[in-house]
């Protein structure tokens, strides 16, 4: 393909761009990229590929998944291309192919993991073909991003390569019906005895069959509309799962045993997953990375070496006192939804911090309100739940929304400052929740450095 005379200079005025801000000192995320996009607008058709590409999207846990799938090729000896540096739109992953690139616009690297926001699928499809493509889920996510489950369906569907071998939920109805031309491999959890699922939930972003238009009826539901759904008219049901999580046991430490069954055999993995939402995220990882190649013996190995990460799942113990900080992604009510639900879970005294997003930071804010209504925050209507602690500018608006939920009066406290969070804690509680979004992780540090204070100075 012959290369325009924009291109090259593209290329070199983002190899400059590169290089200033290592000079500077600054992460080179997504400022190279849109200087070479401005430059040439089409410049990924002209840049030469990694042979292999295995691309992540969908609304929640892309970023865990292509972490993980990252890591294990890593330990396996694949040097990767990637975007784990945070840049997951068109901007970003064009930095990331450019840092891996000659002066001539030829791959460095023979393989690539690539984080793909789903809106931005019309932008790196036509120019970028993975191999394998993981969709983790579709559901209802913050209104000024991402907008409706149907419209991002939508995008997705049209704009997929006809050639990518699809990773897909199969108990997610949505998401499991994507591209039904192109060759697919399905992951999925059957219904493990004795597990708390979560039938009570607000909102289900399909309730209708998408053949004949008649009632689905769920077997169960693990949130949202993630569970075993059939048609109450027609033959339609959720495809059977290539890998399905038969087994499933939690540890103290943040970690899982899990058994997946595939082929009529089974395979036991130790995973760093401390909740349901990230036991798919592993088994989603599992299945691109079998898909792709690696045996299970590797694999298995390489989840030994894996922890947690702390920015999204801590624990901290503290004169027996555990703060634990769990990430919901910020005005995405299902994600916020799952963080209530693992609060519920929780058999111990407990009180309940909320640092989310629009409370404390302008810049993230939202005048729409709306989606605090999807949250099922009478998941935190228990007795075990002594005080919900909220503040900064909206604090009025989720004192409404517990309110509303059920939660008396008496359990729900406000402060102006984040600095004070702390102070109003039930400190005879034997564990505090920290509930923050991925752009108050700095609230987050001062809160927990405040409660480890508070609990060293109780003694």
């Amino acid at each position: 393909m012959k290369k325009p005379i924009k291109f090259s200079f593209a290329l070199i005025c983002g190899k400059i761009t590169i290089k200033l801000l290592k000079l500077l000192k600054r992460n080179a995320t997504n400022l190279p990229g849109s200087v070479v996009l401005a430059i040439c607008p089409d410049f990924l058709k002209y840049l030469e590929k990694p042979e292999k590409i295995i691309a992540i999207t969908g609304t929640n846990g892309k970023t865990t998944v292509s972490n993980m799938i990252l890591d294990i090729l890593t330990d396996n000896g694949y040097d990767c291309t990637n975007n784990n540096f945070g840049g997951n739109v068109d901007t970003g992953i064009t930095t990331a192919l450019l840092k891996d690139s000659t002066l001539s616009g030829k791959a460095k690297k023979k393989y690539c993991v690539l984080e793909v926001d789903e809106r931005s699928a019309l932008r790196i499809y036509p120019y970028i073909k993975p191999d394998i493509l993981v969709c983790t889920n579709l559901t209802r996510d913050s209104y000024k991003r991402n907008a409706h489950v149907e419209y991002i369906f939508n995008i997705l569907n049209k704009y997929i390569p006809d050639s990518s071998h699809l990773v897909l939920n199969c108990d997610d109805i949505i998401s499991s019906r994507l591209k039904l031309q192109n060759k697919r491999t399905y992951f999925g959890i059957a219904k493990i005895p004795g597990e708390r699922l979560i039938p009570d939930n607000i909102i289900k972003d399909i309730n209708i069959c998408p053949i004949c238009n008649a009632h689905l009826k769920y077997d169960f539901i693990r949130y949202n509309h993630i569970g075993r759904a059939t048609c109450s008219k027609c033959d339609f049901k959720f495809p059977k799962a290539d890998f399905d999580v038969i087994e499933r046991t939690f540890t103290d430490d943040g970690k899982a045993h899990i058994t997946v069954a595939n082929e009529g055999n089974e395979y036991k993995y130790l995973i760093p997953c401390e909740n349901t939402i990230n036991v798919y995220n592993a088994t989603a990882t599992i299945t691109a990375l079998r898909t792709f190649g690696l045996t299970y013996e590797q694999i298995e190995a390489s989840f030994k070496k894996i922890s947690i990460v702390k920015s999204r799942f801590e624990i901290i113990e503290v004169n027996n006192k555990k703060i634990i900080s769990l990430l919901a992604k910020g005005q995405n009510p299902v994600a916020c939804s799952h963080a209530c639900n693992i609060v519920r879970d929780n058999p111990s005294e407990k009180n309940v911090i909320m640092l989310f997003d629009d409370m404390f930071d302008a810049k993230y804010a939202t005048e729409n309100t709306a989606w605090i209504y999807d949250v099922d925050f009478e998941f935190l209507n228990c007795d075990s739940v002594k005080r919900i602690i909220i503040g900064g500018e909206r604090a009025g608006d989720y004192t409404l929304r517990l309110l509303i939920a059920g939660i008396p009066q008496e359990k729900i406290f406000c402060c102006e400052h984040e600095e004070d969070v702390a102070e109003l804690i039930d400190a005879n509680c034997e564990t505090t929740y920290v509930v923050f979004d991925i752009y108050n992780e700095h609230l987050r540090r001062i809160t927990e450095n405040n409660l480890k204070e508070k609990f060293k100075n109780a003694c």
